[in-house]
């Protein structure tokens, strides 16, 4: 009865669309506050100096999470806030903050500050703007400031998104023309959350990728990044990105201020994605890459997806267990260009919502489609599994005795161009040969 309960995907965002579900909210980190998405982006800097006025319970929160969000590394940076007690509620703290920013611009002379507010300071109505605005000009001109209080309801990527409009507008006040000639150089935005080795391999790799059709890189978006960097990033003829949802709002509003287009793409999961990813871009610059399919490392990859599209068998029923919703739908992406027929579980539709211009742009106007049962519950999920007839599991961990479940840790392993397809197709070769055991609690190999 399992395959009866589906429905399609595209039925299920134009759902979305027309708010005919009551969708409830989930622990994700697009649900957290415009606090954390601001930090976010502005602690990629390493020439910019975060200061919160609020409680500092906030910003040891968001100092965890950074370390996290590392994966193999320490935060190391130094996190200021006014730490702000009951007295300073009760009676306001406009002059402990004063005094907080004073002290942080002596000690670091040579950074500007960026302040951000928490839920505290906006809801007792400290005037932060106002208190910035009394400093001598000179000290005024190093500070970024952003209201950021996330009780009101603002969400993560308003955050990231007004975060990345102050620095838009930071780099168009150095006086960049827009009338720049084309050099075919391309900005990088990296996607977040992953093991620092394997970042460095796909930044390596989407050089690589770039480079055979004759573009270079002028700067990669992450951490260590500065206001110089910044600042070069202008000098690009179009921006790219491995995280659309992060990046789209800098996108945007460098395209308005200085003419720089973005290339709107999903990630470059797969080879069918890779090309399509490497056409949008040339597309973007008027360039026929045409040539590149003659390309011997390409054409030896054809051969492998063509391999391995007969080991799958064709009509093959690939389950994807994922929440994010520009991953989800790159594998749905991945498991048809393998000739397999995709059903979609445990869909998460606040994350559908929160990121549904990519839904939007990827499946009703990209074509993009398949099968979503809509039940979370594990139980459901391996009836529905036992009824299919030999599927492939696309799931990070193994649910499911007996079955064939593709366990490739994506913040782990390189995902995006053609080494990643390379490697996502060798893994996918060795889960078919490997025999399964009966008891999903142990591994298989």
């Amino acid at each position: 009865m399992g395959l009866k309960k589906t429905v399609k995907l595209s039925a299920l965002v134009s759902a979305v669309e027309k708010n005919l579900i009551d969708i409830g909210e989930c622990i994700d980190m697009h649900q957290f506050c415009a606090f954390w998405g601001a930090y976010d982006v502005f602690s990629y800097f390493d020439d910019l100096v975060l200061l919160v006025h609020g409680t500092a319970g906030c910003t040891a929160n968001r100092h965890f999470l950074t370390s996290m969000g590392q994966m193999d590394n320490c935060d190391k940076k130094i996190h200021h806030t006014t730490d702000m007690k009951e007295n300073d509620i009760i009676f306001g703290g406009e002059q402990k903050f004063m005094d907080s920013l004073e002290e942080v611009m002596k000690k670091n002379p040579d950074k500007n500050v960026v302040v951000l507010t928490n839920c505290c300071t906006d809801i007792i109505g400290d005037d932060v703007e106002g208190c910035i605005e009394s400093l001598p000009d000179e000290d005024r001109k190093r500070v970024i400031f952003m209201n950021t209080g996330g009780y009101s309801g603002k969400t993560y990527r308003d955050g990231t998104e007004n975060a990345f409009r102050l620095l838009a507008e930071k780099l168009y006040s150095f006086g960049r023309s827009k009338d720049r000639e084309q050099k075919g150089s391309v900005n990088l935005f990296t996607r977040r959350w992953l093991w620092d080795p394997t970042k460095k391999k796909e930044i390596d790799e989407i050089k690589r990728d770039l480079g055979l059709i004759g573009l270079k890189m002028n700067e990669v978006f992450d951490h260590g990044f500065n206001m110089e960097s910044l600042e070069k990033m202008s000098e690009a003829d179009v921006n790219v990105s491995l995280c659309p949802f992060y990046s789209r709002g800098f996108f945007d509003q460098l395209r308005t201020l200085g003419g720089i287009d973005y290339v709107d793409s999903s990630a470059p999961i797969g080879l069918e994605a890779t090309m399509r990813w490497l056409e949008d871009i040339a597309r973007k610059l008027s360039m026929d890459i045409s040539y590149i399919y003659e390309n011997e490392e390409i054409s030896e990859l054809f051969r492998m997806r063509y391999e391995l599209r007969k080991k799958i068998g064709s009509g093959r029923k690939c389950v994807i267990w994922n929440q994010t919703g520009d991953r989800l739908l790159s594998l749905v992406k991945l498991a048809s260009e393998l000739g397999m027929e995709p059903v979609i579980v445990g869909i998460e539709l606040s994350t559908m919502r929160e990121k549904f211009h990519i839904f939007k742009k990827e499946v009703c106007e990209g074509g993009v489609e398949a099968a979503v049962y809509p039940s979370k519950y594990i139980d459901e999920i391996r009836e529905l599994v036992n009824e299919l007839d030999d599927p492939v599991i696309f799931c990070n961990d193994n649910f499911f005795s007996g079955k064939k479940v593709f366990k490739y840790r994506f913040a782990h392993n390189p995902v995006y161009g053609l080494n990643g397809a390379r490697s996502i197709f060798t893994a996918l070769n060795e889960t078919l040969d490997t025999p399964m055991n009966n008891y999903s609690i142990f591994l298989e190999k």
